[in-house]
């Protein structure tokens, strides 16, 4: 047993390691795509918001936009559902009301329930509305969180066998749900891409700067 501990803890070790290591490369992904992408896809809908009121304005009815624009379903397509303001905001005290450590029977639950409360406020400082939902709806780990394990009968060898394993299975939640992540898909498609020497964000950002040249000079005839 205790060469399974040592096992274990070194595995322990490695995986939090690439868990940190996986979050520290999203957050520079995003930051980037932020920057390169994010903007230009708000100021493209500020545009294209301002045209639709011109056209309601000059035509006497609100104008139906004739074809979605490419900056839409680039959103569609690589980007989780967006919840904002209140929504978000329920959906995270949602999670917090099921797992919150204050509802731990012992301290061992309580240690639990802090990991998953970790994984959900990393989720809420980030938007991450995907992983708030994942968490909310698995079953399995709401009886991780709250089953009895028979942690008092154990010996401590046994114990810390039991909280090793426990620790594992909280780092692989965080690194499968880590994964599973819409953007997070996106920054693999991006690198795998880079490998052959194309830049996916930049071209996608020089094509919403089209549009938005585009959209601004038919905003520009709509308002003489």
């Amino acid at each position: 047993m205790a060469g399974e501990i040592l096992r274990l803890e070194s595995l322990v070790a490695e995986r939090r390691a690439e868990l940190t290591d996986l979050q520290e490369e999203f957050r520079e992904f995003k930051t980037r795509y932020t920057q390169m992408v994010g903007g230009r896809l708000s100021e493209l809908a500020e545009v294209e918001a301002a045209i639709r009121e011109a056209e309601a304005h000059r035509f006497g009815a609100e104008a139906l936009a004739e074809d979605e624009s490419d900056a839409v379903q680039d959103v569609a397509q690589t980007s989780a559902p967006v919840v904002v303001g209140g929504s978000f905001r329920k959906l995270f005290w949602s999670v917090a009301r099921m797992f919150h450590p204050d509802h731990a029977s012992d301290e061992k639950e309580s240690r639990r329930r802090h990991a998953v409360m970790a994984e959900a406020s990393r989720a809420y400082r980030e938007g991450d509305a995907e992983s708030l939902r994942a968490l909310l709806g698995d079953e399995e780990l709401q009886f991780f969180c709250t089953g009895t394990h028979g942690h008092e009968e154990a010996a401590d060898l046994a114990g810390r066998l039991v909280e090793l394993k426990e620790e594992l299975r909280t780092i692989e939640f965080g690194v499968k749900r880590l994964k599973q992540n819409g953007l997070y898909q996106l920054k693999l498609r991006v690198e795998e891409e880079a490998k052959g020497g194309i830049d996916p964000l930049a071209a996608q950002a020089e094509r919403i700067n089209r549009q938005i040249v585009k959209a601004r000079r038919r905003l520009e005839n709509l308002s003489s």
